[in-house]
């Protein structure tokens, strides 16, 4: 690429850089607990989970039912038609006739004593039990899901952020070398070598631009729309080593509290009422049945017709003998599922004992490492400032610029990472422990004091279109 064509690039690098840092901003911007609270209105997964949340807690009102009085009325009306064909009775010799036939009945029948269905209703609380807790993981994992995709934003902005600083500080650099290459004071390798890396910069500051699009879209998916703008991370940010400060304990509440443990614990409750359930297939049951009935006949070949009312009182003892081994099976099936509950529930409890213990080493090693990657940026800055002005007075290659440029790049995105991992791990470490909650988004807001994002995502597309 000749000089001036390579200017050409520049000219409209800057043109383009210029366009993206004057887009719109708004006083009015999105924090994250707005697109939380926006997410509980539109987040397809939330909501599905409140679905069956609210359609699975109907089996306590079913197996309560079978326990109560079932009531139940019965009416039939019936139109005969009579012919004598042979008869002892010389009255009634023969003859014909066709009459109605009304009847009613009201029913109450009351299980007095069922094994199975009490066994089926302490089986529906346990289940209702395990349903809120299901609900409850789901809510948590949307506070974890929004955050994430929040901080996706924000540290792809930070990338995008850092390249462009990058690609102006090589930019300056290539033009340097040209004019000195111009003037004879610099070799073609230092020329072509500054142009390669400024146009590697370029393509990286595309490539970001593309992930920061498609992190935005991350988060639409999850929020249902995106605001204008968004909060972005404040500069100083106060970190916090976990409360309290021992690791046993936020165990030990992580396997008492996490939604997972709960629901497996209420899993185990469900399959052992199931294996009594099941066992009641062996035992009698007691029903009292209530009948009122009354009977209307229009007529007869013997006689008129009558109305006839009647009450019955039924007391039902129903032994099961054989079925066949079915009932048999069913026990033993379901004393399995529910030894495979507990294997199930003892997973869970040691998955969340390590989840636990690598969100809190998460939260203390993160501190160190964002002090360390801090001063590790002010330290490159230096570097970069010092091989500049060693490079326009002769004294370093222009190599060791770029190197010292890039290495910058690598901070700078390594430690902006590494601040959104902090409080990520913070926020882990909460939804192990089976705490989090919204108040923990709403301390998260008091450090978003940086400057506003925008989520004009064409004006993304667009930039990487230009070239």
């Amino acid at each position: 690429m000749s000089p001036g064509s390579v200017a050409t690039v520049c000219k409209r690098l800057f043109l383009a850089s210029a366009w993206l840092a004057a887009m719109p901003f708004y006083s009015q911007a999105a924090d994250l607990l707005e697109v939380y609270q926006q997410a509980l209105e539109r987040d397809p997964v939330y909501r599905a989970g409140m679905f069956e949340y609210e359609a699975s807690k109907e089996i306590y009102t079913q197996a309560r039912a079978v326990l109560l009085p079932s009531l139940q009325f019965d009416y039939s009306k019936t139109k005969s038609k009579q012919d004598i064909v042979s008869s002892d009775n010389t009255v009634f010799a023969k003859g014909r006739t066709s009459f109605p036939t009304n009847e009613q009945s009201l029913s109450l029948t009351q299980s007095i004593y069922s094994y199975s269905n009490w066994a089926y209703f302490k089986q529906a609380k346990a289940e209702v039990r395990k349903v809120a807790a299901d609900l409850e993981n789901v809510r948590q994992d949307l506070v974890m899901r929004v955050a994430s995709a929040y901080f996706t934003v924000l540290r792809e902005n930070d990338s995008y952020q850092a390249v462009e600083a990058e690609v102006k500080a090589l930019e300056k650099h290539f033009q340097l070398v040209d004019r000195e290459f111009a003037n004879g004071l610099a070799n073609s390798t230092d020329l072509l070598d500054a142009e390669a890396r400024f146009m590697q910069a370029k393509a990286r500051q595309i490539e970001t631009a593309n992930t920061l699009h498609d992190a935005l879209q991350g988060l639409k998916e999850i929020a249902g729309k995106l605001p204008d703008n968004l909060d972005a991370l404040g500069q100083n940010l106060v970190l916090q080593r976990p409360d309290p400060t021992r690791m046993d304990s936020w165990v030990n509440d992580a396997q008492a509290n996490n939604p997972v443990v709960l629901s497996r614990q209420s899993a185990v409750d469900v399959a052992w009422q199931e294996v009594r359930r099941q066992k009641g297939g062996h035992y009698p049951t007691f029903d009292l049945v209530i009948t009122q009935s009354t009977k209307e006949t229009g007529g007869s070949l013997f006689g008129g017709g009558s109305e006839i009312d009647s009450q019955d009182v039924l007391f039902q003892m129903s032994m099961p003998l054989y079925s066949g081994g079915a009932v048999s099976s069913k026990v033993r099936e379901s004393i399995n599922r529910h030894y495979k509950a507990q294997d199930e529930l003892e997973l869970a409890l040691r998955q969340v004992a390590r989840e636990t213990q690598a969100a809190y080493t998460g939260v203390v090693s993160s501190i160190s490492k964002v002090n360390a990657l801090q001063k590790s940026v002010e330290t490159y800055e230096k570097a970069a400032e010092v091989k500049r002005t060693a490079f326009e007075s002769g004294v370093i290659s222009s190599g060791s610029v770029l190197d010292s440029e890039r290495e910058l790049f690598i901070a700078r995105s390594d430690f902006s990472a590494a601040r959104y991992d902090y409080l990520m791990n913070h926020l882990r470490l909460k939804r192990a422990a089976g705490s989090l909650s919204e108040a923990d988004i709403v301390g998260i807001n008091r450090l978003l004091k940086g400057d506003s994002l925008s989520t004009d995502t064409k004006a993304l597309l667009a930039f990487g279109a230009e070239f």
